[in-house]
């Protein structure tokens, strides 16, 4: 059951959708999420869309902190199936019993997802195209003129044909 209202509607009460996000299918990729910290793999053991969990992340804030909560338990869990295989210890410090059966690591994946989550992991927002690399004034004002001279000389071009 939820509660929905909007654009001048009363509220009312309405049943949930077993095709949409229910608590059994948003545990199932929370738990999925902490194990392997691979979004994908989550909706695809929850039978649901990529878009789908990113839209539900983005209208229920309560998911979201479950999200980055089940997400830092992932990314350590990942970083942990990693540095043993590197060697099974680090500075003499052993990682996990080698009691659980685990599937087999793709190092590449590991690496990528590690990768796409770490701004997640440090409390940084994502942003797309990588880190945003400060410009001073004169350098934006050569790069607009250099643009604008671009575009003029292809209208100049354009309007010649």
């Amino acid at each position: 059951m939820t509660i929905a209202a909007g654009n001048q509607r009363r509220r009312q009460i309405r049943s949930v959708s077993d095709r949409g996000w229910t608590r059994e299918k948003r545990q199932t990729f929370l738990d999925m999420l902490a194990v392997t910290c691979n979004v994908g793999l989550a909706c695809a053991e929850t039978g649901m869309s990529n878009a789908g969990v990113y839209a539900l992340r983005r209208r229920d804030p309560e998911f979201a902190a479950l999200w980055r909560d089940a997400l830092l338990m992932g990314y350590d869990r990942l970083e942990e199936r990693l540095l043993r295989r590197a060697g099974a210890g680090v500075n003499d410090v052993e990682f996990g019993t080698g009691d659980v059966t685990e599937a087999p690591l793709d190092a590449e994946l590991a690496l990528n997802l590690l990768r796409n989550h770490r701004p997640t992991v440090e409390g940084r927002r994502k942003r797309l195209g990588g880190e945003i690399h400060r410009i001073s004034r004169e350098e934006a004002q050569a790069a607009l003129a250099k643009r604008l001279d671009a575009l003029e000389k292809r209208l100049k071009a354009e309007q010649g044909r």
